[in-house]
This record gives structure tokens, C-alpha cells and sequence, in this order.
């Protein structure tokens, strides 16, 4: 009785509007990420200028090119795109006729996006030697000597004070 009630319920929903549009919608949500994070994400066509890691919400119905940027390093692009989902057709078709095609074809709810998220890496320029970070530490002067220690080599030059 209860897989028969669910039946009912679909079909009288699906009747009443279209099948994609209720079941998921005309947005969806991308995880976006880039290494190094803290890039800059555009996308066209334009919904904004975001910052890794982020998500964006694009409509199912548009291909979306989006264009990396971060200071030191060579832009890149990611395309995702937009693809027919031909159960969706079939469903609106079979089970709400020209009302539920109709709706599905104009707000693009029969798409979804590809790939499901973006992550790209972005390539140094040249010119920029050396790792992102470099850390150093001074420890303590014990009998006149003070100890450095650093993650990579690096040239250190010390001045008494006076």
C-alpha cells in the first residue's frame, strides 16, 4: 500500500510540474580548489570573482569556463560543461506531457554539470626560484653562539647590536 501511495504521489507531482525541475533543480553546486589555494576564480559566462577553496552555484543549463589567476603564477583555465540528462526527457514526456517538457527545456533542469568539481594547479612563472615558504629560527645565544635553523639554505648575516 505504501510503494502504491508513493507512486501516486509521484505521478500527481510530476503531473503538475516537470520532472527535473522538482527532482533536482536548475542550480548546481561545484567544489572549487586550486593549488596553490587563495587563487582567483572568474567564470564565463560571469557569475563573479571568487577565492579558493570555494563553491559556486551555476545553472545547470550553461558550459562555464573558469579562469585561475594568483600572483607568481601562470593563469589556467577549467571548463565544465553542460550535458543532457535524457532520463529527465523521457520522464516529462512519459509523465507530464507538454507542460513538464516545456518547463524542463526553458529553465535547463534536464542538464547537469561535468565534472561534478573543479581542481587545478597552477604552474609557477619563471624567474620565481625557491619553495613558497621558507621557514627560519633563531634559537637562544648559550656562550656567545646563536643557533639557526632553516628549511632550506639560506645566507644569514648577524649584527651586534649595541
Amino acid at each position: 500500500m505504501r510503494l502504491l501511495r508513493a507512486a501516486l504521489v509521484l505521478a500527481i507531482a510530476c503531473q503538475i510540474g516537470a520532472c527535473a525541475v522538482i527532482f533536482q533543480g536548475t542550480r548546481e553546486n561545484i567544489p572549487v580548489q586550486s593549488a596553490p589555494s587563495g587563487a582567483s576564480v572568474a567564470t564565463n559566462p560571469a557569475t563573479g570573482t571568487f577565492t579558493t577553496p570555494t563553491t559556486l552555484d551555476l545553472q545547470r543549463k550553461e558550459t562555464y569556463v573558469l579562469t585561475f589567476t594568483a600572483a607568481g603564477y601562470s593563469p589556467a583555465s577549467f571548463t565544465i560543461s553542460s550535458h543532457l540528462q535524457a532520463g529527465y526527457v523521457v520522464a516529462d514526456v512519459l509523465l507530464t506531457g507538454l507542460i513538464g517538457v516545456i518547463v524542463d527545456a526553458a529553465t535547463g533542469a534536464w542538464y547537469s554539470l561535468h565534472p561534478e568539481s573543479a581542481t587545478v594547479s597552477l604552474t609557477r612563472t619563471t624567474g620565481m626560484l625557491g619553495p613558497d615558504t621558507i621557514r627560519i629560527e633563531i634559537g637562544d645565544a648559550h656562550n656567545g653562539q646563536v643557533g639557526v635553523n632553516s628549511t632550506v639554505p639560506v645566507h644569514v648575516t648577524v649584527t651586534r647590536v649595541p
